[in-house]
This record gives structure tokens, sequence and C-alpha cells, in this order.
């Protein structure tokens, strides 16, 4: 029996002092890894969450990260597409096509590319053009009429010029129903992407690329768990929700009130251009890249037929980058060294209506909504130096140092009431800038203690700048920008493969010693209560450990594992209770703060995220191979505490999910016939959850989905 092992072509990364997760295309395919939630089946400490009823998600690694619901603020984690940051999470939807890779690594970044952050990247490779002609054509049909169309064409233009075009179109797939039986949560989606490469010399390369996304699906929705306006919750049933828009709402977005449900209506696109010049002593490298998102989201907070939390969201966004660096480009070197610059522009224009009439409408504020109008301006200089240098044979010693500098200007911040779908009062809150300068750095050892085993340690020090609320602002005081963050990281841990790579085995332990870590609380605003906020924990703390392994103990098998613990607790931070505050201006009419200690109080990390997989691929008569997997994933729960984050964003229960696949292949893989099941269990499970108003609502993950695809690859 000849069965083929398929190649490893991260085997080099295995000497890499890091621990990252890395994915090639084909687990990515082979795991169903089709959306940017399906990450965290796959990757430890890892977390994807949407936000209340928006498409923007939230990522966070290793417990850092930030629940940026007004879509302005600079992510903890980074996510990357081909050397190109995407500072706002919405501008990932829809990538996960014609993929390459995907590597998420955790810990400080930014200190020989890119940006700086607090939590870490998640580094997304599209595929490249090929010197000789390919095209691939993939239908994928599922459950709840999901229906996945891909396909690429690559190859040759003349002797130096290469290209590949690549598209998706994903439909379906809505799982969820309102009280009358009418289903929700259609995908429609379209991706196209474009790639160029010219070999201008042996010496002399020129990449330019591009891509556009259109994104017409239903927003997502939530289940109701309790409120207090008496309104029946959804617990026996978390794939039910409901929606609704008032005429006024309607008549002042220009949207047809009648049957309108929660909906996406987006356009990303963007495009940049890569060089890269190698000399004898060192390779330089130029990304320049513009992006752009033109948003418009209706999506419905508090899932429910009323005007009760209906948001509406306009934005459009545009970023311009420059990455200029030179570093040496021969590995067995023992001095290895880059150094660059790295520049970012922003400009957004946001408004964004809240629709609250039914909450008021038996007090004398009567039926009103609020809009939220404002400008921002960006712009991040990053200077970094990344030196290492071999000691002695197998140890090398590893030297990082950044300086970054982020200005923020929140523009012309205009809030406006509405009465019926004519304004009536609008208040001008001016301008407000947040300005941060600092210094991130990284010292760490490496040892090479035989050709198969390698031993780390890592220091790191990085920062996120501040940002800005930005949202259904009553008094100037809001604008008040939020404090930078900073982490410092210790990291120990180690890397092992015997008999000849059919046993790997990696491991590492860290503590992350947090100061001034940004998240969702609440301030006292005089004459209007208590509003969420950003605010600034003075002192927390993070520890765990993960480890990976991977066992090939007879030709056709791969047995894999992963592991990761997690555990945070807030050692200094002062919250406003909000209960007690309520009760307080119950009693007296007046608004005055009351806080809690919360020092020593757990974070409410998912402390345990595992995951694993059993594949084994066997021939069938002369020409034919079949290829069968079972995987599974486990989430811990995510207790937030109730009164941090408005409600606990982040609180969900914990939960194991099993899924497989069945491959007919041909050998050389012309074609392939694929039959799956995702959470084969039906489990039901949150994604996340979410306050507004007192109505708290949780996003459902998928249910089973069951589904087949044919591959045809030339």
């Amino acid at each position: 029996m000849q069965v083929s092992i398929r190649r490893d072509p991260f085997r080099n990364q295995q000497h890499m002092p890091d621990s990252a997760t890395r994915l090639t295309g084909k687990d990515l395919q082979e795991k169903n890894v089709r959306q940017m939630t399906d990450l965290i089946r796959v990757a430890p400490s890892l977390t994807v969450q949407p936000s209340n009823g928006s498409a923007g998600l939230n990522f966070a690694l290793r417990g850092v990260g930030m629940a940026d619901l007004t879509q302005n603020n600079l992510p903890s984690v980074m996510p990357y597409v081909d050397d190109v940051a995407m500072p706002v999470s919405i501008m990932t939807t829809g990538i996960l096509f014609d993929m390459d890779s995907v590597t998420v690594s955790p810990g400080q970044s930014g200190l020989s590319h890119g940006q700086v952050t607090t939590g870490g990247e998640i580094n997304f490779r599209t595929a490249d053009p090929t010197r000789t002609f390919h095209a691939g054509l993939t239908e994928d049909i599922a459950s709840y009429g999901r229906n996945r169309v891909e396909g690429y064409i690559s190859g040759p233009i003349g002797k130096s010029l290469s290209y590949r075009l690549s598209g998706q179109s994903l439909t379906g797939g809505g799982f969820q129903h309102n009280s009358q039986g009418k289903g929700f949560g259609n995908a429609d989606l379209g991706a196209l992407r474009g790639k160029l490469r010219w070999q201008i010399d042996d010496t002399t390369r020129l990449d330019i690329g591009g891509h556009w996304t259109t994104d017409q699906s239903d927003a997502p929705a939530g289940a109701i768990m309790t409120n207090s306006y008496g309104i029946a919750n959804n617990r026996n049933d978390i794939m039910a929700t409901n929606w609704g828009l008032s005429q006024q709402f309607a008549d002042a977005i220009g949207l047809n009130a009648k049957n309108q449900k929660p909906r996406e209506d987006n356009l990303f696109w963007g495009a940049n251009v890569r060089f890269t010049k190698d000399f004898s002593w060192a390779r330089l490298t130029s990304v320049s890249a513009y992006e752009m998102i033109d948003e418009h989201e209706l999506s419905n907070q508090t899932n429910t037929v009323g005007a009760y939390g209906n948001m509406y969201r306009n934005n459009q966004t545009n970023f311009f980058s420059q990455e200029v660096k030179l570093g040496s480009n021969n590995a067995s070197d023992r001095l290895q060294w880059t150094v660059g610059l790295y520049y970012n522009r922003g400009r957004t224009n946001s408004n964004f209506w809240y629709d609250m009439s039914d909450r008021y409408a038996a007090t004398d504020k009567g039926k009103y909504f609020y809009e939220t109008a404002y400008g921002q301006n960006q712009q991040t200089f990053n200077q970094y130096a990344h030196l290492s240098y071999r000691l002695i044979k197998g140890l090398r010693i590893i030297g990082a140092i950044s300086h970054e500098s982020d200005d923020r200007q929140l523009i012309n911040l205009v809030g406006t009431t509405y009465s019926g779908a004519q304004p009536t009062t609008s208040k001008f809150f001016g301008s407000s800038g947040a300005l941060g300068n600092q210094f991130s750095g990284r010292v760490g050892l490496e040892y090479q203690v035989t050709p198969n085993i390698l031993t780390y340690v890592d220091f790191r020090r990085g920062f996120k700048p501040g940002g800005f609320s930005a949202n259904m602002t009553s008094v100037s005081d809001q604008l008040k920008p939020f404090k930078p963050e900073q982490v410092l990281t210790y990291e120990g841990g180690f890397k092992t493969s015997f008999l000849h790579d059919k046993i790997r085995f990696n491991a590492a332990g860290y503590y992350y010693d947090y100061r001034d870590q940004q998240l969702l609380g609440s301030i006292v605003v005089p004459l209007y209560g208590v509003q969420g906020a950003y605010v600034n924990a003075p002192r927390s703390s993070i520890y765990g450990a993960e480890f990976n392994a991977l066992i090939r103990p007879f030709r056709g098998l791969t047995l894999s594992q992963n592991f990761g613990y997690q555990h945070g607790v807030y050692n200094q931070f002062q919250g406003v209770d909000r209960s007690a505050t309520t009760a307080n201006y119950n009693r007296t009419g007046q608004w005055t703060a009351f806080y809690t200690n919360y020092n020593g109080v757990d974070m409410g990390l998912a402390n345990l995220t595992l995951s694993g997989s059993a594949m084994y691929t066997w021939s069938v008569f002369r020409n034919y191979q079949m290829t069968f997997d079972v995987d599974y994933s486990y989430r811990g729960a995510q207790t937030q505490p109730q009164y941090i984050g408005l409600g606990g964003y982040y609180r969900a229960p914990a939960y194991f999910l099993v899924n497989s696949f069945l491959t007919f292949a041909a050998p050389k893989q012309y074609w392939s016939v694929t039959v799956y099941g995702q959470n084969l269990a039906d489990r039901r499970y949150w994604l996340s959850g979410g306050t507004q108003s007192t109505f708290y609502s949780v996003i459902p993950g998928n249910p089973r989905f069951v589904g087949a695809k044919i591959n045809f690859t030339y």
C-alpha cells in the first residue's frame, strides 16, 4: 500500500523561539475553518467573538483583548493580510479563501514589522501566483441552504510575469428564526482577489495585489436571556430571535420599515504594492497599501420587535500604510538583524443612530432616538530594530527595541436628538486628542540543545495607544480619552521532535504583568446617570501554559492535540457599581458614583481550551485514496464579573464540539469529494453575550451542519 506522507511546510519553524500556532491552507479546508470565529477551534487561548449585533469582531489572545463596540480603536490583537495591517476588525470580512497559511502569534508584536500590540497578531497569508498554470474550483453545499463556491486560476504571463485570480461566493446558512418562524442569518457575500508578480531579475521582485468584498448578509442576532421590560426570553431556544423597526427611525435612515431585517450593506476594497531587492549583504522590503471600508449596518441589539435598542451604523474609513525595512538574508550568519520604519494613517467619517423610543414611551421624554456623528484622524509611526547573535554553537541572544508614536483626534463630535424623523436638538461637543509615545522591547535567549530540541526564554514589553468611547455622548467629559495600556511578558518554552519527526511536542509557559488594562466599563455622568465607557484597570495579571503535540505512529495516521490554560485576575481596580449607584439615585435624586473593589477578582477568562484530531489516509484500489478525520474542540466557561463590561460581554458557558469528514480523492488530487459534519452532537452554545439597556442577549454558535463538497484542481 503506497500512501504519501504530507510534507510539513512549517518544519523549519521548530527552530523558531515562539509559541505560534501555524495552519496551512489545507489544514483550514480540512477543519472547515471558513469564518473568523472558527479559528478558536484550532488555536489555544484565542478568543474571536462578535460584537453585540455587529459584524465587527473582538480578538483576544491569552486574555489580552478589547471589546471595541464603536470600531474606532486599535485592536489588542492585530490581524494582518499579506503583511498589511487591518486596524478595524470588520476589514477581515470574507478573506478566508485561497489561503496559503494562517499564523496565530501570542505576545507583544511590532518589534520586527508593522504596529506594536499588547496581545499579539494573526497573520493571514494568501496564495501567491505560480510559474506554471494551475486552476481550481470547489462547490460546497451544506445544511440550511448554505452554498459556498470558491475558485482560482494562476499561471505565467511571459517569462518574468505571473498572476493569480481567486474568488468566493457564500450564500444561505441561516439557522435562526423569529417568533413567526421566519428564517434569519443567511449569508450573502462575494469576494475577489488578484495578484501580479513581476520577477524583474534574480534579485528584484515586484508584487501588486488587490481585493474587493461585498457583504449583504443578515447581521448577527441574539437570543434574549433576561430583561426588565417583561418581554419573553429565549432561554429554551437560543436559535430564536426577533427584530423590528419603528417607522420614524426607518424614515430618518432611509430604509423601509416593513419586514426590514437587521442586515449588512458593506463594501471593502484595497490595493497593495510589495517591492523586494536582495543585495549580497541584506534584503530591502517595501510594502505600500491602501484599505477602504464603506459600512452600512442595521442591527437590533435587544433582539425584539420593539424600539429598545436598534442601531444603524454608517462608517467610511480608509487607511494608508507604508513600511520599509532592511534585514539580513543569510540564515547562516552569526548576526541576524532587521531595522525598519512603519507608517499608518487612518481617516474615519462615522455616524450611528440608536432608537430607544419604546424605553421611554411611558415617560415625559416621549419617543426619540439619538445620532452620534464624528470624524477621526489617526497616524502611527513605528521605528524598530531586531537583532539576534549566536554566542556559541546553538546559543543565540535576541534583542529588539521599538519606538511608536500614535496620534489620534476625535473631530467635531455632534449629538443629535430626534423626535419623529426630525432633529429636535443638536449638541456640539468639539474635538479631543490622544497622543501615545512609548518604547517597546524584547530580550531573549534560545538554545538549540540538539538538532531536535530547542529551548528559549523571552521577556517583552509592549504597549497599545489610548482612544475614545465615541458613543451616546451626553457631556464633554465623555470625550476624555482612555489611557494607553502596557503588558510585560515573561515566557519560557521548548520545541522537540523525535523519531524522524514522527513525534513532535512543543510547550510554553507565560506570565503577563498588565498595566492600565483597557476594558469596557462604566462611568457616572451628572444628570444622565451610568453610561458605558472604556476605562483602565491600573494593575492586573495573567498566567498560563500551552502545548501542542503531533504523533505519526505509522504511515497514514496523524494524531494532534492542542492545550491552552489561562487565568487572569485584577490586582488593582475600582469599578463603578451600577446597582449601588442607581439605588442611591432612586433615594436621593442625585447621580453619585459608588465603586466596587475588584482587587483579586477573577477576570473570568475561558481557563481551558483544547482541540485535537485523528486523521488516517489509505489507498483504495490502485489510483485512489481515502482520508477519514475526527476532530474535537473544548472551550471553558467565560464568567466575566457582572458589572465589568456592561453585564459581561464575554460571559458564555463551556462547550464541546465534535466534527468529522471523509474524503475520496485521486492520488494527484485532480479531484476529490468530501462529506463532512460540524458540531455532530448538535450542541447549543454561545459565541458571546451582550447587554443593551437591561436586555442581556447571547449570540449562538453554529448548530449541526452536514455538507458535501467537490473539488477540481489542475
